[in-house]
């Protein structure tokens, strides 16, 4: 066995960044950054009003330079709505009815919100003084033309979108999803809506790993059940040639009906590493097959799901080269205290008992690895590392999130 952040290593090690292709903007959700963006246009492109009103010379309502004005009537040249540019400059003694988002006219340097102004037919009584820069969006006040505005390997989310746009992009370069397939192993499970014989089980790991794959941005493909024979194992490896990933679940502990990772020898995948000192999860396994990435996790649902979590998820991120590669980790605060046997490190499912300033966490009651609840219910894993026996409530602890990135 190998210790978990040694293995972790091993992963990233082997994982290599995907080539990159460009899509539409509106298809860019979900995917991954595969270079800087650089503004085209500075963002925005002109000083513009933020606020309805009129566009004025701050000056001209506090002509003394200081104290509170009263009201000031000033000549208006023209309504300017957005989308729309000023004809006139704005003198002194004169003001623009502007509308938001339209162009700041020349010789202007503030807008008077509307609420502060009186309408006096040709001309605007102005009731509240302003300062230069008042209500005003300033050309290039987000980015400058030029400015990097999105990082390659951001994960591309709605405001990202936003920015795409606002940079002037159509298409947008990103990395290739990396495809994903899934098998599941063992005579005894039975697929969903199937007949069901007695010692049989749901197979819950097969759409459960699916779904995870498809959540971590890859293109995932699910190739049903592998029965514990050489031949149905071969057939369901050949399938998957074609995949940067393949998943395996079941199979890989040391059973008699345990054929797995003799057979993903036998198939070419070469070893990496088998047995990590992690609960659960312990018989993961991990090889290479060329450029695909191998993996062998345990047939208990959680103990996959974990695993999952543990090093496919990591080796997705790196195919997709974003700049944070598995789940998001935090730290926490133990709300009860744990008692294990210590000597691997443990991953128990917990959940969150306060949000505010200071998370709190505590593990979930059953951390038996068959049962699939502990991960409907618990939505974070709490680090335990393999030299401690004993974490105390009060303790600071790391969690992961299972749900963020």
């Amino acid at each position: 066995m190998i210790d978990y952040a040694e293995a972790r290593a091993r992963v990233l090690a082997a994982a290599k960044a995907l080539p990159a292709e460009t899509v539409p903007l509106a298809s860019a959700l979900g995917r991954t950054l595969a270079r800087d963006i650089k503004a085209r246009e500075s963002i925005p492109p002109f000083t513009k009003a933020t606020m309805d009103g009129y566009a004025v010379r701050a000056a001209d309502i506090r002509p003394s330079g200081s104290g509170a004005a009263g009201t000031v009537e000033l000549a208006v040249l023209e309504d300017l709505p957005a989308g729309r540019i000023s004809r006139k400059p704005v003198g002194p003694g004169q003001a623009v009815r502007i509308m938001t988002g339209a162009p700041l006219p020349a010789g202007a340097d503030a807008v008077v919100m509307v609420e502060d102004t009186e309408s006096a037919g040709r001309a605007v009584r102005v009731r509240r003084a302003v300062e230069p820069g008042d209500n005003v969006g300033l050309a290039g006040e987000d980015i400058e033309k030029g400015e990097t505005a999105l990082e390659k390997g951001t994960l591309i989310g709605p405001a990202e979108i936003g920015m795409l746009a606002a940079a002037g992009l159509a298409r947008v370069p990103v990395m290739r999803r990396p495809k994903l397939a899934v098998i599941a192993t063992g005579d005894e499970i039975v697929e969903p809506g199937e007949r069901k014989r007695p010692g049989q089980i749901r197979n819950a790991n097969g759409p459960a790993l699916a779904a995870m794959a498809a959540q971590a941005g890859a293109a995932a493909s699910y190739l049903g059940i592998a029965r514990d024979k050489t031949a149905s194992l071969a057939s369901r490896f050949a399938r998957a040639r074609g995949a940067d990933i393949l998943v395996l679940s079941g199979g890989v502990s040391v059973g008699d009906y345990d054929l797995v990772k003799a057979g993903l020898e036998r198939s070419g995948v070469k070893s990496v590493f088998w047995k990590v000192r992690i609960k659960p999860g312990k018989p993961v396994f991990f090889g290479v097959r060329g450029r695909q990435l191998v993996f062998g996790l345990p047939g208990n649902p959680t103990s996959a799901m974990v695993t999952f979590l543990l090093f496919v998820r990591p080796a997705i991120d790196r195919l997709l080269g974003r700049a944070v590669t598995g789940p998001v980790s935090a730290r926490a605060i133990l709300v009860e205290t744990i008692v294990l046997k210590p000597g691997r490190t443990q991953f128990l499912r917990g959940f969150v008992t306060e949000a505010g300033p200071c998370l709190k966490v505590a593990p979930y009651k059953d951390q038996r690895s068959g049962v699939l609840r502990s991960m409907v219910h618990g939505r974070v894993l709490i680090v335990v590392p393999a030299d401690l026996a004993r974490l105390d409530a009060g303790s600071e602890v790391e969690i992961i999130l299972m749900d963020g990135r």
